[in-house]
Protein backbone atom coordinates (compact mmCIF):
# COMPACT_ATOMS: atom_id res chain seq x y z
CA UNK A 1 0.00 0.00 0.00
CA UNK A 2 1.24 3.24 -1.43
CA UNK A 3 -1.12 5.04 0.98
CA UNK A 4 1.53 7.45 1.72
CA UNK A 5 1.08 9.17 -1.95
CA UNK A 6 -2.84 9.28 -1.56
CA UNK A 7 -2.02 11.40 1.61
CA UNK A 8 0.40 13.56 0.10
CA UNK A 9 -1.48 14.18 -2.86
CA UNK A 10 -5.08 14.43 -1.85
CA UNK A 11 -5.77 17.58 -2.14
CA UNK A 12 -4.56 17.90 -5.27
CA UNK A 13 -8.04 15.78 -6.50
CA UNK A 14 -11.09 18.34 -7.80
CA UNK A 15 -14.20 16.88 -6.90
CA UNK A 16 -15.92 15.42 -9.69
CA UNK A 17 -19.60 14.17 -9.89
CA UNK A 18 -19.33 11.11 -12.22
CA UNK A 19 -17.76 7.70 -11.86
CA UNK A 20 -14.95 7.21 -14.80
CA UNK A 21 -15.58 4.32 -17.31
CA UNK A 22 -12.24 3.43 -17.68
CA UNK A 23 -11.44 1.25 -21.61
CA UNK A 24 -10.41 -1.70 -19.40
CA UNK A 25 -7.50 -3.25 -21.79
CA UNK A 26 -8.18 -6.83 -22.72
CA UNK A 27 -5.56 -9.02 -24.98
CA UNK A 28 -6.66 -10.96 -27.81
CA UNK A 29 -4.51 -14.12 -26.96
CA UNK A 30 -5.99 -17.57 -26.65
CA UNK A 31 -4.67 -20.08 -23.66
CA UNK A 32 -2.70 -22.63 -24.89
CA UNK A 33 -4.40 -25.58 -24.60
CA UNK A 34 -1.93 -27.95 -22.61
CA UNK A 35 -2.33 -31.94 -21.58
CA UNK A 36 -0.81 -32.61 -18.55
CA UNK A 37 0.31 -36.24 -18.17
CA UNK A 38 1.39 -37.70 -15.23
CA UNK A 39 2.56 -41.38 -13.78
CA UNK A 40 3.40 -41.93 -10.26
CA UNK A 41 3.51 -45.64 -10.10
CA UNK A 42 3.30 -46.79 -6.61
CA UNK A 43 3.40 -43.16 -4.93
CA UNK A 44 0.73 -42.66 -2.86
CA UNK A 45 -2.76 -41.38 -4.91
CA UNK A 46 -2.55 -38.03 -2.48
CA UNK A 47 0.89 -37.07 -3.19
CA UNK A 48 0.24 -37.72 -6.76
CA UNK A 49 -3.05 -35.56 -6.32
CA UNK A 50 -1.05 -32.78 -4.82
CA UNK A 51 2.10 -32.70 -7.74
CA UNK A 52 -0.69 -32.47 -10.79
CA UNK A 53 -3.12 -29.95 -8.59
CA UNK A 54 -0.29 -27.56 -7.68
CA UNK A 55 1.32 -27.94 -11.74
CA UNK A 56 -2.35 -27.55 -13.06
CA UNK A 57 -3.15 -24.41 -10.42
CA UNK A 58 0.01 -22.74 -11.67
CA UNK A 59 -0.47 -23.30 -15.05
CA UNK A 60 -4.49 -21.97 -15.08
CA UNK A 61 -3.94 -19.52 -12.66
CA UNK A 62 -1.33 -17.90 -15.38
CA UNK A 63 -4.35 -17.69 -17.93
CA UNK A 64 -1.74 -18.49 -20.22
CA UNK A 65 -2.47 -22.10 -20.13
CA UNK A 66 -6.17 -24.33 -20.13
CA UNK A 67 -5.72 -28.22 -19.20
CA UNK A 68 -7.64 -30.26 -21.17
CA UNK A 69 -9.86 -33.39 -18.92
CA UNK A 70 -7.35 -36.90 -19.27
CA UNK A 71 -10.47 -38.08 -20.24
CA UNK A 72 -10.25 -37.10 -23.36
CA UNK A 73 -6.38 -38.11 -23.97
CA UNK A 74 -5.98 -40.85 -26.65
CA UNK A 75 -2.22 -42.14 -25.78
CA UNK A 76 -1.08 -42.89 -22.52
CA UNK A 77 2.38 -41.41 -20.91
CA UNK A 78 4.04 -44.93 -21.60
CA UNK A 79 3.16 -44.90 -25.23
CA UNK A 80 4.06 -41.57 -25.76
CA UNK A 81 7.27 -41.92 -23.68
CA UNK A 82 9.69 -43.34 -26.38
CA UNK A 83 8.11 -41.93 -29.23
CA UNK A 84 5.05 -39.44 -30.00
CA UNK A 85 2.57 -40.11 -32.02
CA UNK A 86 1.63 -36.23 -32.63
CA UNK A 87 -1.47 -36.72 -34.41
CA UNK A 88 -2.90 -38.46 -31.24
CA UNK A 89 -2.56 -35.23 -29.55
CA UNK A 90 -3.47 -32.80 -31.95
CA UNK A 91 -6.46 -34.48 -32.36
CA UNK A 92 -7.62 -33.31 -28.70
CA UNK A 93 -6.56 -29.99 -29.88
CA UNK A 94 -3.26 -30.37 -27.25
CA UNK A 95 -0.90 -27.07 -28.17
CA UNK A 96 1.01 -28.26 -25.53
CA UNK A 97 1.91 -32.39 -24.30
CA UNK A 98 3.22 -32.51 -20.63
CA UNK A 99 4.81 -35.96 -20.16
CA UNK A 100 5.65 -36.38 -16.59
CA UNK A 101 7.22 -39.37 -14.71
CA UNK A 102 7.42 -39.15 -10.55
CA UNK A 103 9.60 -41.71 -8.61
CA UNK A 104 10.89 -41.68 -5.20
CA UNK A 105 14.42 -41.68 -3.91
CA UNK A 106 16.27 -42.08 -1.00
CA UNK A 107 16.35 -38.83 -0.11
CA UNK A 108 13.47 -37.56 -1.70
CA UNK A 109 11.81 -36.87 -5.25
CA UNK A 110 12.51 -37.05 -8.32
CA UNK A 111 10.80 -36.33 -11.73
CA UNK A 112 11.32 -36.45 -15.13
CA UNK A 113 9.29 -34.13 -17.83
CA UNK A 114 9.20 -33.90 -21.29
CA UNK A 115 7.74 -31.03 -23.27
CA UNK A 116 6.65 -31.57 -26.63
CA UNK A 117 4.68 -29.29 -29.35
CA UNK A 118 2.42 -31.23 -31.54
CA UNK A 119 1.69 -28.80 -34.43
CA UNK A 120 4.94 -28.49 -34.85
CA UNK A 121 5.96 -32.31 -33.88
CA UNK A 122 8.52 -30.91 -31.75
CA UNK A 123 10.33 -31.75 -28.65
CA UNK A 124 10.39 -28.95 -26.69
CA UNK A 125 12.49 -29.53 -23.49
CA UNK A 126 13.14 -32.80 -21.70
CA UNK A 127 14.99 -32.16 -17.59
CA UNK A 128 14.91 -33.54 -14.77
CA UNK A 129 14.32 -32.41 -11.12
CA UNK A 130 14.43 -33.71 -8.09
CA UNK A 131 13.83 -32.69 -4.19
CA UNK A 132 14.22 -33.21 -1.03
CA UNK A 133 11.22 -35.63 0.52
CA UNK A 134 9.70 -32.31 2.28
CA UNK A 135 9.28 -30.09 -1.13
CA UNK A 136 7.12 -32.04 -3.08
CA UNK A 137 5.33 -28.97 -3.61
CA UNK A 138 8.19 -26.59 -4.68
CA UNK A 139 8.96 -29.42 -6.79
CA UNK A 140 5.56 -28.96 -9.00
CA UNK A 141 6.13 -25.71 -8.47
CA UNK A 142 9.25 -26.83 -11.02
CA UNK A 143 7.82 -28.54 -13.17
CA UNK A 144 5.36 -26.07 -13.94
CA UNK A 145 8.37 -23.75 -14.73
CA UNK A 146 9.53 -25.90 -17.25
CA UNK A 147 6.45 -25.99 -18.71
CA UNK A 148 5.78 -22.65 -18.88
CA UNK A 149 9.45 -21.93 -20.36
CA UNK A 150 9.46 -24.24 -22.94
CA UNK A 151 5.77 -23.00 -24.05
CA UNK A 152 6.20 -19.52 -24.02
CA UNK A 153 10.22 -19.13 -23.55
CA UNK A 154 9.84 -16.92 -20.37
CA UNK A 155 10.71 -17.47 -17.25
CA UNK A 156 7.86 -19.49 -14.77
CA UNK A 157 7.38 -17.67 -11.56
CA UNK A 158 5.77 -20.47 -9.66
CA UNK A 159 8.48 -21.06 -7.08
CA UNK A 160 8.19 -16.79 -6.20
CA UNK A 161 7.01 -15.79 -2.69
CA UNK A 162 4.61 -12.94 -1.74
CA UNK A 163 4.72 -10.40 1.24
CA UNK A 164 2.20 -8.81 2.20
CA UNK A 165 0.44 -6.89 5.68
CA UNK A 166 -2.15 -7.55 7.10
CA UNK A 167 -4.20 -5.39 9.37
CA UNK A 168 -5.26 -6.33 12.73
CA UNK A 169 -6.91 -3.44 14.66
CA UNK A 170 -4.26 -1.50 15.83
CA UNK A 171 -1.50 -3.36 14.61
CA UNK A 172 0.05 -5.05 11.58
CA UNK A 173 1.44 -8.25 10.47
CA UNK A 174 4.29 -8.96 7.49
CA UNK A 175 2.47 -12.40 6.13
CA UNK A 176 4.55 -14.37 3.67
CA UNK A 177 3.21 -16.95 1.27
CA UNK A 178 3.89 -19.35 -2.06
CA UNK A 179 2.67 -17.16 -4.86
CA UNK A 180 -0.46 -19.85 -5.21
CA UNK A 181 -1.31 -18.59 -1.16
CA UNK A 182 0.33 -22.15 0.07
CA UNK A 183 1.86 -21.78 3.06
CA UNK A 184 0.43 -18.95 4.34
CA UNK A 185 2.44 -17.51 7.83
CA UNK A 186 2.96 -14.44 9.64
CA UNK A 187 7.27 -13.84 9.67
CA UNK A 188 6.36 -10.28 11.17
CA UNK A 189 3.76 -9.47 14.23
CA UNK A 190 2.81 -6.78 15.96
CA UNK A 191 4.11 -3.14 14.38
CA UNK A 192 2.33 -0.28 14.89
CA UNK A 193 2.24 0.87 11.27
CA UNK A 194 3.77 -1.28 8.57
CA UNK A 195 3.82 0.03 5.14
CA UNK A 196 5.32 -0.77 1.79
CA UNK A 197 7.50 -3.46 2.50
CA UNK A 198 9.94 -4.46 -0.31
CA UNK A 199 12.30 -7.61 -1.46
CA UNK A 200 15.75 -7.24 -0.97
CA UNK A 201 17.42 -8.92 -4.66
CA UNK A 202 18.81 -11.64 -2.73
CA UNK A 203 15.23 -12.53 -0.94
CA UNK A 204 16.84 -12.50 2.65
CA UNK A 205 15.30 -9.10 3.48
CA UNK A 206 12.83 -6.69 3.16
CA UNK A 207 13.05 -2.85 3.65
CA UNK A 208 9.54 -1.51 5.66
CA UNK A 209 8.77 1.84 6.27
CA UNK A 210 7.44 1.52 10.12
CA UNK A 211 6.20 3.24 12.72
CA UNK A 212 6.71 4.39 16.47
CA UNK A 213 3.98 6.48 17.65
CA UNK A 214 3.64 8.83 15.40
CA UNK A 215 6.91 8.83 13.89
CA UNK A 216 7.55 7.20 10.59
CA UNK A 217 10.82 4.79 10.40
CA UNK A 218 12.78 3.09 7.65
CA UNK A 219 14.01 -0.43 8.73
CA UNK A 220 15.67 -3.58 6.89
CA UNK A 221 13.81 -6.86 8.68
CA UNK A 222 15.88 -9.92 8.45
CA UNK A 223 13.59 -12.75 6.43
CA UNK A 224 15.52 -15.63 8.92
CA UNK A 225 15.88 -13.99 12.32
CA UNK A 226 13.31 -11.15 12.69
CA UNK A 227 15.99 -8.82 13.60
CA UNK A 228 15.22 -5.21 12.40
CA UNK A 229 17.84 -2.33 11.13
CA UNK A 230 16.57 0.92 11.33
CA UNK A 231 18.33 2.70 8.89
CA UNK A 232 15.81 6.10 7.91
CA UNK A 233 14.37 7.70 11.58
CA UNK A 234 14.92 11.76 10.51
CA UNK A 235 12.63 13.91 11.30
CA UNK A 236 9.45 14.45 8.97
CA UNK A 237 8.93 11.37 6.29
CA UNK A 238 11.01 8.37 6.09
CA UNK A 239 9.29 6.12 3.50
CA UNK A 240 8.67 4.05 0.48
CA UNK A 241 11.87 2.17 0.40
CA UNK A 242 12.79 0.41 -2.93
CA UNK A 243 16.13 -2.02 -3.13
CA UNK A 244 18.37 -1.03 -5.96
CA UNK A 245 18.74 -4.17 -8.96
CA UNK A 246 22.00 -4.79 -7.46
CA UNK A 247 20.97 -4.66 -4.10
CA UNK A 248 23.70 -2.27 -3.29
CA UNK A 249 21.68 1.21 -2.40
CA UNK A 250 17.84 1.74 -1.22
CA UNK A 251 15.62 4.76 -3.02
CA UNK A 252 13.22 6.70 -0.50
CA UNK A 253 11.36 9.46 0.58
CA UNK A 254 12.95 11.75 2.99
CA UNK A 255 11.68 15.41 3.91
CA UNK A 256 14.18 16.68 6.65
CA UNK A 257 15.82 18.91 3.96
CA UNK A 258 12.21 20.97 4.03
CA UNK A 259 11.27 19.83 0.93
CA UNK A 260 9.76 15.57 0.22
CA UNK A 261 12.58 14.51 -1.95
CA UNK A 262 13.69 11.21 -3.31
CA UNK A 263 17.29 10.42 -1.45
CA UNK A 264 19.61 7.23 -2.52
CA UNK A 265 21.01 5.21 0.77
CA UNK A 266 24.40 3.57 0.07
CA UNK A 267 23.96 0.36 1.99
CA UNK A 268 27.88 -0.68 2.13
CA UNK A 269 29.05 3.23 3.32
CA UNK A 270 25.86 3.66 5.74
CA UNK A 271 25.13 6.94 3.53
CA UNK A 272 22.53 9.17 2.09
CA UNK A 273 22.35 10.61 -0.76
CA UNK A 274 19.88 13.62 -2.34
CA UNK A 275 18.57 12.40 -5.71
CA UNK A 276 15.54 15.31 -6.36
CA UNK A 277 15.74 18.77 -5.18
CA UNK A 278 12.65 20.78 -5.98
CA UNK A 279 10.04 22.34 -4.33
CA UNK A 280 7.50 20.01 -5.14
CA UNK A 281 6.71 16.77 -3.42
CA UNK A 282 8.45 13.49 -4.56
CA UNK A 283 7.83 10.35 -3.53
CA UNK A 284 8.00 6.93 -4.29
CA UNK A 285 10.50 5.87 -6.05
CA UNK A 286 11.15 2.78 -8.33
CA UNK A 287 14.20 1.43 -10.01
CA UNK A 288 14.68 0.24 -14.00
CA UNK A 289 15.92 -3.25 -13.63
CA UNK A 290 19.03 -2.47 -15.40
CA UNK A 291 19.57 0.54 -12.28
CA UNK A 292 20.37 3.07 -14.60
CA UNK A 293 16.87 5.13 -13.51
CA UNK A 294 14.37 6.01 -10.80
CA UNK A 295 10.67 6.28 -11.96
CA UNK A 296 8.74 8.34 -9.01
CA UNK A 297 5.91 10.58 -8.15
CA UNK A 298 5.67 14.32 -8.22
CA UNK A 299 3.31 17.38 -8.41
CA UNK A 300 5.58 19.61 -10.11
CA UNK A 301 3.12 19.93 -12.67
CA UNK A 302 0.18 20.98 -10.45
CA UNK A 303 -1.33 17.43 -10.25
CA UNK A 304 0.54 14.50 -9.17
CA UNK A 305 2.14 12.24 -12.36
CA UNK A 306 5.05 9.75 -12.59
CA UNK A 307 8.07 11.23 -13.81
CA UNK A 308 11.52 9.23 -14.34
CA UNK A 309 15.31 10.39 -14.13
CA UNK A 310 18.59 8.67 -14.79
CA UNK A 311 20.54 8.35 -11.68
CA UNK A 312 23.51 9.09 -13.43
CA UNK A 313 21.72 12.85 -12.99
CA UNK A 314 20.00 14.83 -15.78
CA UNK A 315 16.56 16.21 -16.56
CA UNK A 316 13.34 14.93 -15.01
CA UNK A 317 10.83 13.29 -18.41
CA UNK A 318 7.70 13.31 -17.42
CA UNK A 319 6.31 9.62 -17.77
CA UNK A 320 2.39 9.71 -17.55
CA UNK A 321 0.48 12.10 -19.95
CA UNK A 322 -2.38 10.64 -19.66
CA UNK A 323 -4.61 11.39 -16.41
CA UNK A 324 -4.70 14.09 -14.09
CA UNK A 325 -3.49 11.80 -11.05
CA UNK A 326 -1.09 8.98 -11.81
CA UNK A 327 0.55 7.61 -8.53
CA UNK A 328 2.55 4.33 -6.90
CA UNK A 329 4.80 3.01 -9.50
CA UNK A 330 6.21 -0.56 -10.01
CA UNK A 331 8.80 -0.70 -12.75
CA UNK A 332 8.92 -4.49 -14.60
CA UNK A 333 11.29 -6.51 -13.91
CA UNK A 334 11.73 -6.32 -18.30
CA UNK A 335 11.87 -3.17 -18.54
CA UNK A 336 9.23 -1.95 -21.11
CA UNK A 337 6.31 -0.76 -18.69
CA UNK A 338 5.46 0.78 -15.58
CA UNK A 339 2.62 0.06 -13.71
CA UNK A 340 0.88 3.02 -11.51
CA UNK A 341 -2.69 3.84 -9.83
CA UNK A 342 -4.67 5.89 -12.27
CA UNK A 343 -7.44 8.06 -10.77
CA UNK A 344 -10.35 9.73 -12.80
CA UNK A 345 -13.35 11.07 -11.32
CA UNK A 346 -12.60 9.32 -7.82
CA UNK A 347 -12.54 5.93 -9.35
CA UNK A 348 -9.01 3.81 -9.34
CA UNK A 349 -7.08 1.49 -11.89
CA UNK A 350 -4.44 -0.53 -12.22
CA UNK A 351 -2.68 0.79 -15.65
CA UNK A 352 0.63 0.13 -16.96
CA UNK A 353 2.43 2.10 -19.36
CA UNK A 354 5.62 2.11 -21.91
CA UNK A 355 8.27 4.00 -19.85
CA UNK A 356 8.51 6.47 -22.48
CA UNK A 357 4.72 7.88 -21.66
CA UNK A 358 3.03 5.67 -24.67
CA UNK A 359 0.32 3.17 -24.60
CA UNK A 360 -1.40 3.33 -21.67
CA UNK A 361 -3.39 0.20 -20.81
CA UNK A 362 -5.85 0.03 -17.82
CA UNK A 363 -6.12 -3.45 -16.46
CA UNK A 364 -8.47 -3.05 -13.28
CA UNK A 365 -10.59 -1.05 -11.19
CA UNK A 366 -11.80 -0.57 -7.50
CA UNK A 367 -12.33 0.60 -4.26
CA UNK A 368 -8.73 1.81 -2.57
CA UNK A 369 -6.53 0.33 -5.24
CA UNK A 370 -3.00 0.72 -4.62
CA UNK A 371 0.38 -0.80 -4.64
CA UNK A 372 0.95 -2.91 -7.43
CA UNK A 373 4.10 -4.96 -7.53
CA UNK A 374 5.27 -7.59 -10.70
CA UNK A 375 5.88 -10.92 -10.80
CA UNK A 376 9.56 -11.92 -11.30
CA UNK A 377 8.92 -12.43 -14.94
CA UNK A 378 6.75 -9.06 -15.60
CA UNK A 379 3.99 -11.23 -16.68
CA UNK A 380 1.29 -10.58 -13.59
CA UNK A 381 0.71 -8.17 -11.32
CA UNK A 382 -0.54 -7.73 -7.79
CA UNK A 383 -2.93 -4.82 -6.01
CA UNK A 384 -4.77 -4.50 -3.30
CA UNK A 385 -8.21 -3.39 -3.46
CA UNK A 386 -11.72 -3.14 -1.18
CA UNK A 387 -14.74 -4.80 -2.68
CA UNK A 388 -17.98 -6.01 -0.74
CA UNK A 389 -16.35 -4.37 2.53
CA UNK A 390 -13.08 -6.32 1.94
CA UNK A 391 -10.04 -5.04 1.00
CA UNK A 392 -7.53 -8.02 -0.44
CA UNK A 393 -5.05 -8.75 -2.66
CA UNK A 394 -5.06 -9.61 -6.66
CA UNK A 395 -3.62 -10.49 -9.32
CA UNK A 396 -4.26 -9.60 -12.98
CA UNK A 397 -1.87 -10.51 -15.64
CA UNK A 398 -0.30 -7.49 -17.27
CA UNK A 399 -0.95 -7.93 -20.66
CA UNK A 400 -4.60 -8.06 -19.76
CA UNK A 401 -6.96 -10.66 -18.34
CA UNK A 402 -9.21 -11.26 -15.64
CA UNK A 403 -8.19 -10.42 -11.70
CA UNK A 404 -8.69 -13.08 -9.26
CA UNK A 405 -8.20 -12.59 -5.30
CA UNK A 406 -5.71 -14.21 -3.70
CA UNK A 407 -5.65 -13.64 0.26
CA UNK A 408 -9.16 -14.72 2.28
CA UNK A 409 -12.32 -12.60 2.31
CA UNK A 410 -11.69 -12.46 6.17
CA UNK A 411 -8.88 -10.61 6.65
CA UNK A 412 -7.54 -7.31 5.90
CA UNK A 413 -4.84 -7.40 3.46
CA UNK A 414 -2.65 -5.03 1.38
CA UNK A 415 0.83 -3.43 0.32
CA UNK A 416 1.90 -6.74 -1.40
CA UNK A 417 5.20 -7.29 -2.72
CA UNK A 418 6.41 -9.98 -5.36
CA UNK A 419 9.84 -11.53 -4.69
CA UNK A 420 11.89 -11.02 -7.34
CA UNK A 421 12.70 -14.66 -8.04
Amino acid sequence: MRLLTVFLFSFFISLQSQAAEFDIYQSTYKPLRVALVLEAGEIPPDKQSLVYGVMKNDLTSSQSFATIDPMAFLSTLQESWGEVEYGDWRIIGADIVALCKLTETETGWRAEIKVHDPFRSKLLASVAVESTQQGLRVLAHRLANQIYSAALGIPGYFTSHILYVQKRDDFSDLVYMDQDGANNQDVGKNFTLLLSPDWSPDGRQVALNTYVGNRPKLEFFDLRTGARTPFGSFKGLNSTPEFSPDGRYVAATLSHTGNTDIHIYDIKAGRWSRFTNHSSIDTTPTWSPDGKWIAFVSNRSGNPQVYRKRVSGGAVQLVSTQGSYNTSPAWSPMGDRIAMISLKNWSYAVATVRSDGQDIRYLATGDRVESPSWSPNGQMLLYSAEKHGSRRVYRVPSWGGREEPITPPNIDASDAAWSRH
